[in-house]
């Protein structure tokens, strides 16, 4: 016969003691939020109120209809089974507290339990927890009364305690459901601004080639954006130009600095021929390839992870990859909604390259188409310098009856003709070309300018011209050091061939802001008329110069637009003619 008894409606009631501790059970419960704590918190007050060995509390776990232990005093297994199955299972079925005083005596009781553990339970009291709502939600169980055997007053109390437990937890159960929603809500809108973002990407991406000064330009423009809108941190385009030879730029999102442009680079590696075959996520990268270790060098940055897209020549259809795009870096790694969003943008990327590519080719068609306008010009512009130089050199064969004044006046002649062709030359050769390669330095500005200025006093002094400098930056700038001295040469030689004696140029610079500084070059020469000043920069524009070729400032223009920056007629200016030349500062 069964020693299970099912406690009277109306138990003795809880000592003092038992409801000045409960009281302070209570205050304790809620205030604690935290479901873990709170459980181990019950089950030990319940233990030590009740005079009890252990203190299990059992929770329902309505989605699987299981009943689990979340505490257990001095056992490390943690409880889980059936619905209804036990002494916990008949106690939160029937809502009703449950006494056992031989645990050994009683069906209810699986002894299978203290086999495992080694325990032997003697007496048991279970009661349920119920809700506000009136609805079982779990129970307390307490084993092993120190003294004697449970009774009325430690049901009446333990049914008060659980009572309390059950608000607790329902609580604490709310409070992480609450942090869970806010969490997925945070994680939500950080996804939902990440997919604006990308979304953003796309759509700037097709304006950014109309825009980009350059090519460099427009690639480092697009390894930022579309980096960080993935949430990575370093990113590189490789692309395959002239048979095996290869392109590559790469920068740090986070540093705000120029972008690695290395040109003409023969690569050899595993790893690109491995990515050129497919679209790759690696979240643990541990390649020893020389690639990665270069690219690791350059960037001063441990590579953790990459997500890696190959360029195709045709979407949607297998004709090899002419390079690859790649993104490293981002925290917890790369996800398929990554891939997907990057393989996008990768296609666009090698689509806006290629037009790009078309764009630059139309304007070195356009020079080249030029050319046909310019022959007629040069060639009658040659005709001249090369008339004077056979003059002169055929009266330099009578040297014994000139003075050394005329002598050296000849000389002159034939030096500065002579100059004059290979200036022309040199500007038809630049239409031609396009001016497009660059050799990059940062650089001190003012070791260049001191150069520059060097070479210009010999010519100023010899026409009788004064050349002033006021140099207020001090900073470097990122430039092709002979490129930019040939646009100088441009302005100040315009100016020399203009200015009568007495006049003066000056060269200034100066800090525009925390980005932009600033050449100025001045004479005060009779200026540019004003119906001139709207065509000054297209090529054959010319003025004040009888024999000039009007390509100077068109090529000069194209430089300094080259170098990111801006060359324009200050037309405010009074006095004179004044150029100003903005590029960005380096650090």
């Amino acid at each position: 016969m069964s020693n299970a008894v099912v406690l009277n409606e109306h138990p003795y009631m809880p000592t003092l003691d038992q409801l000045m501790k409960l009281l302070d059970v209570c205050r304790f419960m809620s205030h604690e939020k935290n479901l873990d704590g709170l459980l181990i918190y019950i089950a030990e007050q319940g233990r030590k109120a009740l005079l009890a060995d252990r203190c299990s509390i059992f929770l329902l776990d309505f989605e699987l209809n299981e009943i689990w232990s979340k505490v257990q005093l001095g056992e490390d297994q943690i409880i889980r089974f059936p619905r209804g199955a036990g002494v916990a299972g008949r106690c939160i079925d029937t809502g009703k507290p449950i006494l056992i005083t031989d645990a050994y005596s009683s069906k209810l009781f699986n002894a299978a339990i203290d086999k495992v553990t080694g325990y032997r339970t003697k007496n048991i009291l279970c009661v349920p927890m119920t809700n506000i709502e009136g609805k079982t939600i779990g129970c307390l169980q307490l084993l092993n009364k120190s003294e004697g055997q449970f009774d009325a007053s430690d049901e009446a109390f333990c049914l008060a305690f659980a009572a309390q437990a059950a608000v607790a937890i329902e609580s604490a159960y709310l409070h992480l459901e609450k942090a869970r929603i806010i969490g997925d809500l945070s994680m939500t809108q950080v996804r939902l601004k990440q997919k604006v973002e990308q979304l953003e990407v796309i759509r700037e991406l097709e304006g950014y080639v109309n825009v980009s000064a350059t090519v460099y330009d427009f690639v480092s423009t697009v390894i930022r954006r579309a980096v960080r809108s993935v949430g990575a941190d370093v990113g590189r385009l490789m692309i395959q130009t002239n048979g095996r030879k290869w392109e590559i730029y790469a920068a740090r999102v986070d540093d705000g600095g120029k972008v690695l442009h290395l040109d003409e680079q023969k690569i050899d590696s595993p790893y690109l021929k491995r990515l050129l075959r497919e679209a790759q996520v690696i979240n643990t990268l541990k390649s020893k390839d020389p690639l990665l270790l270069q690219l690791a060098s350059d960037l001063e940055v441990r590579l953790d992870n990459v997500l890696a897209i190959p360029l195709s020549k045709a979407v949607g259809k297998d004709k090899g990859a002419r390079g690859v795009f790649e993104a490293f870096n981002k925290p917890g790694g790369f996800h398929e909604e990554d891939l997907a969003f990057l393989q996008i943008i990768s296609a666009q990327i090698f689509s806006l390259i290629m037009r790009r590519q078309l764009i630059d080719e139309k304007e070195r068609s356009k020079s080249l188409a030029a050319i046909g306008q310019l022959a007629s010009t040069i060639i009658h512009d040659l005709k001249n310098p090369i008339s004077a130089i056979i003059g002169c050199s055929e009266l330099l064969s009578e040297r014994e009856k000139m003075s050394d004044v005329q002598f050296d006046r000849l000389a002159t002649i034939i030096r500065n003709q002579a100059n004059r062709c290979i200036t022309m030359v040199e500007e038809l050769l630049s239409v031609a070309r396009g001016e497009k390669r660059f050799r990059f330095e940062v650089l001190p500005l003012n070791e260049v300018l001191d150069e520059i200025v060097m070479m210009l006093e010999t010519e100023t002094a010899r026409r009788k011209v004064e050349l002033k400098t006021a140099f207020g930056y001090l900073g470097k700038v990122r430039i092709d050091r002979a490129k930019l001295m040939r646009v100088i040469f441009n302005l100040t030689n315009n100016a020399l061939e203009i200015l009568k004696e007495g006049g003066v140029i000056t060269i200034e610079t100066r800090a525009l802001d925390a980005v932009w500084m600033e050449i100025v070059i001045t004479d005060d020469g009779p200026g540019i008329p004003t119906e001139l000043r709207k065509q000054l920069f297209t090529p054959f524009a010319t003025f004040g110069k009888a024999k000039g070729t009007g390509l100077g400032l068109y090529i000069s223009r194209e430089i300094i637009r080259d170098h990111g920056g801006v060359i324009e007629l200050d037309a405010t200016y009074r006095g004179g003619a004044r150029f100003c030349i903005k590029l960005k500062q380096e650090v």
